[in-house]
């Protein structure tokens, strides 16, 4: 039996691009003064000048962010039954686990799930050590089709909670516990 835990496994993250961008005022005043001549340079010099990038730095994904993005991951591994993304955002999480475990199993056996995708709705910070927030969702009805039975389960959507527990790990979050409050 698959029991989704669902919440929108985080819509794929958006990471902030902090781009610096300096844009020039030029200021030009009225002189009868003849326009300067620009200097070519002679074409015997060979000269290598790198032309200017832009560089993009992406900012570090804050744990809002990567709690909306394992929702998503988990929205996503539901009715697609590819459990990796989700299950390496949280390899230490046993409910996460679970969660991946039913997902396969489902999915070992022939079968599938129909879901639309969680809308969270609120991200709470609960605490800061270790960081802890409480999401509020909405879960539309999940239908899971169980290939070796035949048979059709209907899951209710509705509004729910969780709580979700986080620990940094070299520069990424990974989540460590999850439960339902409501």
């Amino acid at each position: 039996m698959l029991t989704l835990v669902s919440g929108r496994h985080l819509m794929h993250v958006r990471r902030a691009l902090a781009l610096a961008v300096s844009v020039p005022l030029l200021l030009a005043g009225c002189t009868d003064d003849p326009e300067p001549t620009p200097k070519i340079p002679d074409p015997t010099t060979s000269s290598s000048t790198p032309s200017p990038t832009e560089t993009e730095t992406p900012e570090a994904e804050n744990p809002e962010e990567f709690v909306r993005r394992w929702v998503e991951a988990g929205d996503e591994m539901q009715v697609t039954g590819e459990t990796d993304e989700y299950s390496a955002m949280a390899p230490n999480c046993k409910p996460c686990q679970g969660f991946v475990t039913s997902v396969k199993d489902v999915y070992r056996a022939g079968g599938s799930a129909e879901f639309a995708g969680t809308v969270i709705t609120d991200i709470q910070r609960y605490a800061t050590n270790p960081p802890t927030y409480d999401v509020s969702q909405s879960v539309p009805e999940t239908v899971i089709h169980h290939g070796d039975t035949g048979k059709t389960e209907r899951l209710p959507g509705g509004k729910t909670r969780i709580r979700v527990i986080l620990k940094r790990a070299s520069s990424e979050w990974l989540v460590t516990y999850f439960g339902i409050l409501s």
